[in-house]
């Protein structure tokens, strides 16, 4: 099975995830990837790494609730490894130190953070733990293929406006973070593939 293919679920599949087998209903376990999917969001802009590697992070999480139940590893414990690596699969690594800082943030506010104490180091270990965990599930298929190559595409085969490519941009990011899976290529990727060829052909 090509890579890219692995991760095209029928709707049997979707149907019997694990966590749907752990008692965890369809309702529910969309809203814990949304919400895992906002906090990798607010998270990756308290980090300063761009929308794209925030986007790998969540597709990520996405891809790992395939394969685990949302009762083995808590979302927000997997988010902050699905981004620690993705920034440095996009080339935007933060410290380990820093992610914790930010998250430990987001989460409790008003809340201070003892570095020096046992469940600081703890903390570490476990992002890091995850991560390996992370990478054994997405079968170290690490490049992502985000939907908003085909959009910048489209937009400029059909020369849109840059109010229409702007809001279709932020159409494919919103796209990530409420929603989950692909059940098939979309026309819009055979479509690209034949515009590109017909344009080959043209140039012959």
């Amino acid at each position: 099975m090509d890579n890219a293919d692995r991760w095209y679920f029928t709707k049997d599949q979707l149907a019997n995830t694990p966590s749907r087998k752990c008692g965890i209903s369809e309702t529910r376990e969309l809203s814990f990837r949304q919400q895992a999917a906002n906090f990798i969001q607010d998270m990756g802009q308290r980090l300063q790494v761009n929308q794209l590697c925030i986007n790998t992070a969540i597709v990520y999480m996405h891809r790992f609730y395939v394969f685990h139940s949302f009762t083995e590893i808590h979302r927000n414990k997997l988010s902050l490894s699905a981004l620690f690596l993705a920034a440095k699969v996009e080339e935007q690594p933060r410290k380990l130190e820093h992610l914790i800082k930010v998250a430990h943030h987001c989460l409790h506010k008003d809340q201070s953070l003892d570095v020096r104490s046992d469940a600081y180091q703890e903390k570490m270990f476990e992002v890091v733990a995850h991560e390996n965990i992370l990478l054994q599930t997405l079968g170290f298929v690490l490049a992502i293929e985000h939907p908003h190559t085909y959009v910048v595409k489209v937009c400029q085969l059909v020369k849109a406006s840059k109010d229409l490519a702007q809001t279709s941009y932020i159409m494919a990011t919103t796209r990530c973070i409420l929603s989950t899976f692909r059940q098939s290529k979309p026309n819009l990727h055979y479509f690209i593939q034949w515009k590109s060829k017909a344009q080959q052909e043209n140039f012959r």
